[in-house]
């Protein structure tokens, strides 16, 4: 009884702090969140929004913008008709009687067959929203209700769909884990889920420093833009940490450079260390056709920032490799980290690791044309 009552208090504040943590104004979905589904507010635990889509009589096609706050999802229930999902914004779940939970991603189509009995839904920690469309509207039966989707076999479904990777995923640290997720979201510009990859890489005794150090070498990788708001995000919690009596260990500063070579020299021969490659060799071709940005690759992002000691190469490289995953379609400059990654001495596993982190946080879309590039580079 009383470890019942503890397993309800964990609950009950886990999912009080989650759906305090983010307005509704700042979740950003491409349809209008609407207002707060009142109508069929019994239907659901937690707080829904609703909004039309299309309503056309003469289509005959009702689609629907429904959007969960963290934690929020409906009953079981079946439609007489069928039902599709598409996933649009943040991260949820799609669960059918008898079966394993789905966790569902940005542009995640869900077919429901007739009278197939299901749930949907929030993640416990994240908001989400889908488009809801009604196949075969007006057949005879229409949307029945079922029970609830009590707390305890909600999070179990969720943890259980979220936890598929764990053993794989102990080659890497606590710590690593978390630098994986800072760079994912960063390069996503997903801040609600950044602010909680930051809180994670504290609490696993990453300094204030060395976290500051990951989001300014996200600026050479995915723009001021990017960097600038996850350096606001993490100043906003660092306040808000403090104001809790948290004291954060800020850490070492960056040493002084005591090397006054020319920069680009000092620059091109720490990319020979991470690469194996000579300093000498060809230049790519970008570099043929603007000269200028192999200037800028030796001297500011190789030099200036790599040749600061708060982080490890390895620490870089891995957040490296974590961000271009996150912005996709960059698969020829996730070869060349990876393969530094590998020279290094980041073991096959750990970069596996890393991409099923990926894909726990962004979906397989991202992670599984990185993997493709890992497999290719560890055939060789």
């Amino acid at each position: 009884m009383k470890i019942k009552l503890i397993f309800i208090l964990i609950i009950t504040a886990i999912m009080t702090n989650i759906i305090k943590a983010q307005n509704p104004n700042d979740f950003h979905q491409p349809y209008s969140l609407g207002e707060k589904n009142e109508a069929f507010a019994k239907y659901f635990i937690g707080q829904s929004y609703l909004s039309v889509v299309s309503f056309n009589k003469e289509l005959n096609v009702p689609i629907f913008n429904v959007t969960f706050e963290p934690s929020c999802r409906n009953n079981w229930h079946k439609h007489s008709g069928g039902q599709m999902l598409i996933a649009t914004a943040g991260i949820g779940y799609y669960q059918e009687r008898g079966k394993e939970a789905r966790r569902l991603y940005p542009g995640d189509v869900v077919e429901i067959l007739p009278n197939v009995e299901h749930w949907h839904g929030a993640a416990p920690d994240s908001w989400f929203a889908h488009l809801a469309i009604e196949c075969n509207p007006g057949k005879e039966g229409g949307t029945t209700w079922l029970e609830s989707v009590n707390d305890k076999d909600y999070l179990n479904a969720c943890n259980k769909a979220k936890d598929i990777f764990e053993k794989e995923n102990t080659v890497l640290s606590s710590r690593q884990k978390a630098i994986v997720s800072i760079g994912n979201y960063t390069a996503q510009g997903n801040l609600f889920m950044l602010k909680q990859a930051l809180e994670e890489a504290l609490k696993e005794n990453m300094t204030v420093n060395e976290v500051k150090e990951l989001l300014v070498q996200a600026y050479a990788y995915c723009g001021f833009p990017r960097s600038l708001r996850a350096l606001t995000t993490l100043d906003e919690l660092l306040k808000e940490r403090q104001t809790k009596g948290i004291k954060d260990n800020w850490g070492k500063e960056c040493s002084d450079i005591k090397d006054i070579r020319d920069k680009y020299i000092r620059g091109a021969e720490i990319l020979e260390k991470l690469s194996g490659i000579s300093k000498d060799a060809p230049k790519g071709s970008y570099a043929v056709l603007a000269p200028i940005i192999d200037t800028f690759l030796k001297e500011h992002l190789f030099c200036d920032i790599f040749e600061r000691d708060i982080l490890s190469y390895k620490d870089r490289e891995l957040f490296t490799v974590s961000m271009l995953a996150g912005l996709g379609g960059v698969e020829p400059m996730a070869m060349g980290h990876m393969a530094m990654c590998l020279h290094i001495g980041i073991s096959p596993k750990q970069l596996t690791s890393l991409l099923n982190i990926t894909e726990i946080n962004l979906g397989r879309q991202y992670s599984e044309p990185i993997r493709e590039v890992l497999d290719n580079l560890t055939k060789r």
